[in-house]
């Protein structure tokens, strides 16, 4: 993709003794098998592909590990190519995904998160964001090739999003804000980042938006189309691995037994 340009610049009674400690225990048993499944409520973190911590900026030269992408066209009849990448459930439960995160480079206004399971139909995801000014680790910011620093904002999707094991999640960021007809999405490269780069395959993609609709989703590479190296765009996934369908047969077996002995022993 030759159109892909560079960034430069720019969550009781005494009486029942013996029948109310039994049931105690069954209450607390009861709690304790709850808690079992309550654990997995809180959202985890399930995709970790965030921001590099070394390499950064034009001190690193040649080993430069950050970077941001966008398309340089403008819009022609209503349709424009935006940028993205993909992530997959590697592990063996199914996640209910929550936030999806990402990074731009540079002013945005507003943002858009769409894509969909990799296998089925592609088109708005969410609306629902925060963004947040932020920096790397170093506490430094964005410097652009020619040496300015620019602005990095962090931006939170609120999603809702089952993606099942070994499924594959497409992501693309519409918005505007910047000088260009989407924002500068920021990417790095994996084996210079420093920090983990789940899923990261040196792979992007870019698909044609007319309206809230996706097509001719395609991927592309940096290496040799803007800079000398690979790259991927960062992105964080939080939400809750869901228990497997077997063990949610055993802790409702067990919480069956639980309640008839309870009702048993009043």
């Amino acid at each position: 993709m030759d159109r892909i340009v560079k960034l430069a610049c720019p969550s009781s009674s005494p009486s029942k003794g013996p029948a109310m400690s039994r049931s105690r225990v069954a209450i607390a048993s009861l709690f304790l098998a709850l808690s079992a499944v309550g654990a997995h409520a809180d959202p985890t973190l399930l995709v970790d592909r965030g921001l590099p911590t070394v390499n950064l900026n034009n001190v690193a030269g040649a080993d430069r590990s950050n970077v941001a992408w966008v398309e340089g066209d403008a819009p022609s009849n209503q349709s424009y190519t935006v940028m993205g990448d993909s992530f997959t459930n590697s592990s063996g439960q199914t996640w209910a995904i929550s936030t999806i995160r990402l990074w731009v480079v540079g002013d945005i206004t507003s943002a858009r998160l769409l894509g969909g399971i990799a296998s089925g139909d592609l088109g708005l995801v969410s609306t629902s964001f925060t963004s947040s000014t932020t920096t790397y680790a170093d506490a430094s910011t964005y410097q652009g090739y020619g040496g300015s620093d620019i602005r990095l904002s962090q931006i939170d999707f609120a999603v809702n999003v089952l993606l099942a094991a070994g499924e594959t999640f497409d992501f693309f960021l519409d918005g505007t804000g910047g000088s260009y007809v989407v924002p500068f999405l920021h990417a790095s490269n994996a084996a210079r980042s420093g920090s983990p780069q789940d899923g990261a395959d040196d792979q992007m993609l870019y698909a044609t938006l007319a309206g809230s609709s996706l097509s001719g989703v395609g991927t592309w590479t940096s290496l040799g189309n803007g800079w000398d190296k690979a790259s991927d765009f960062n992105v964080q996934v939080e939400g809750t691995a869901l228990p497997e369908p077997a063990s949610l047969a055993l802790v409702g077996v067990a919480l069956l037994g639980l309640t008839i002995s309870a009702r048993r022993r009043t």
